[in-house]
């Protein structure tokens, strides 16, 4: 039996295109059209179909981006491929952020296009089957700060590279920079993205693998990243439920994950991440300020009736004599202390501004251990806090 598809095309020669290609066994329809509206209504006339092809070219990409949002809003569980008469970057951009699955070149993939469109049609049946049964695979760890600050994306940055550098072939880890100040983590890591978080949650009704392959950042370590825009100005304006709806697909998609957010995110976002969390740091350093902060931001969790079980806290920047001793900080949070981090300020703030971990800018850094240390501790499970472990904290505080 024949696979039906769509093909929102001017040229026809994109129909007889998709019907030759070898092992596809395609029955394609071909609707021609410019205004997204009536596009729309041309498509959904039709019977049951299995995937849309649309041709993008400069000079109807916008059209055609705001024909495949229209489309997706109200039958998202349809893949919609992007189709090209050559490569340009422009049209591949624009259908990939209006949601398309992927971008097929004709003359370019020629050889290939069977292939790529029968892996197309089972990565889709595979995806709304995932949808249809609600389960996770990968792990999230969370860190979060009541106090926005550059400290919270190195931290998660060093933790995702630590975590990373201990999977196996074939296992991912990302990374989800949601704090501010915007944009850190990618910046850190000498990114520069032209797809964000503020995309994938946009995204998060069509996410799947071609999407992380063809649209994700993705650091030169293996890490993927997903960083708000670094441009942006103030608060990052997104739908909290949007947001764990990615992150429910996302987990399924990685082994692990690292978020970062702050307390400038709406609350409801926050919980939501708490409670989906298999582990909580509070970053906090020993300052009276951000100890203020992160003091409103578990009082407002635990209003929102936010379960702290797999919370813990991490001092950041950990210096002797400073009056506020990580302990006293976990009794005034009412959390268990599971580390403390100590780095050279000069070290910290060369690893920010050349854009290379402190892996492997600064090897002996005390703060590459204590990472390293921490993030073997997460992926081993272990609920206690470092600090009734031997020795590790001890070591600290002598």
């Amino acid at each position: 039996m024949k696979t039906k598809v769509l093909v929102v095309a001017d040229d026809s020669g994109f129909e007889h295109w998709l019907e030759s290609a070898d092992g596809a066994n395609l029955d394609a329809i071909l609707i021609r059209g410019i205004e997204p509206s009536q596009l729309l209504t041309a498509v959904e006339s039709q019977s049951r179909y299995d995937m849309v092809f649309c041709e993008f070219t400069p000079a109807n990409a916008m059209l055609r981006a705001s024909f495949v949002e229209q489309f997706h809003e109200r039958h998202w569980q349809v893949p919609v491929v992007g189709v090209g008469e050559g490569e340009n970057a422009d049209c591949l951009l624009a259908a990939m952020r209006a949601g398309a699955r992927d971008f097929l070149v004709r003359g370019r993939d020629d050889a290939t296009l069977g292939s790529q469109i029968n892996r197309l049609l089972k990565r889709s049946a595979a995806s709304t089957a995932a949808a249809a049964v609600p389960g996770r695979n990968g792990q999230i760890f969370l860190t979060v700060s009541g106090h926005p600050h550059e400290a919270i994306a190195f931290f998660a940055e060093h933790l995702a590279l630590a975590i990373g550098e201990k999977q196996t072939a074939g296992e991912k880890v990302l990374l989800v920079d949601l704090a501010t100040p915007s944009g850190a983590a990618a910046i850190f890591l000498n990114l520069n993205p032209s797809y964000n978080v503020l995309d994938a949650i946009n995204d998060a009704h069509r996410c799947d693998q071609t999407l992380i392959d063809t649209a994700f950042p993705k650091h030169a370590s293996g890490l993927y990243v997903l960083s708000l825009p670094e441009d942006l100005l103030g608060r990052a304006s997104f739908d909290a439920e949007q947001l764990l709806k990615l992150m429910q697909v996302l987990r399924g998609l990685f082994t692990c994950m690292v978020v970062a957010i702050d307390g400038h995110a709406p609350i409801a976002a926050v919980a939501g991440l708490v409670d989906m969390a298999d582990r909580t740091l509070l970053l906090s350093d020993q300052s009276i300020l951000k100890s203020r902060h992160n003091k409103y931001l578990l009082r407002s969790l635990r209003a929102q009736d936010c379960s702290l079980e797999r919370a813990a806290l991490v001092v950041d920047n950990y210096r002797r004599r400073l009056g506020l001793e990580p302990r006293n900080l976990a009794e005034l949070f009412e959390l268990p202390l599971l580390t403390a981090l100590q780095t050279e300020s000069f070290n910290r703030l060369l690893s920010m501004n050349s854009g290379e971990p402190l892996y492997t800018l600064a090897k002996k850094d005390p703060y590459c251990t204590d990472v390293r240390n921490l993030a073997a501790t997460l992926l081993s499970g272990d609920m206690k806090p470092v600090a009734q472990q031997q020795g590790f904290l001890d070591r600290l505080l002598r």
